[in-house]
């Protein structure tokens, strides 16, 4: 059966990812993401595969990205007079895994 991938991976990541996806055989659609509650730039990466393959993809996200602590913007707390900023950990990745019913390649028809 085949899978769907979709990992939102975070820009200062996304590179290594993208390349390490591409040497190990992966194609992967990129589109360009901001996350809802902090704003940060992220890619969100399409990507079909088998089943088979599946932990060998979540491998190369899981060596490729970095969690990293993130201070949130007072006025994102509601707390603009606080003096003391809080921060959230930010993961390396979140993948959404998704089987796939069918696939249908639809192109023009052809003269």
């Amino acid at each position: 059966m085949s899978k769907l991938l979709v990992a939102i991976v975070h820009d200062l990541d996304v590179e290594r990812v993208l390349e390490a996806l591409r040497r190990d055989g992966h194609r992967v659609t990129r589109l360009r993401s901001t996350g809802g509650f902090l704003g940060a730039e992220n890619s969100t990466l399409v990507i079909g595969i088998e089943d088979e393959a599946e932990p060998a993809l979540l491998a190369i996200l899981e060596r490729e990205c970095s969690g990293r602590r993130i201070e949130v913007p007072l006025v994102l707390l509601g707390r603009m007079r606080d003096w003391q900023a809080s921060a959230v950990e930010h993961a390396g990745a979140t993948v959404f895994v998704v089987p796939i019913e069918r696939i249908v390649r639809l192109a023009p028809p052809a003269e």
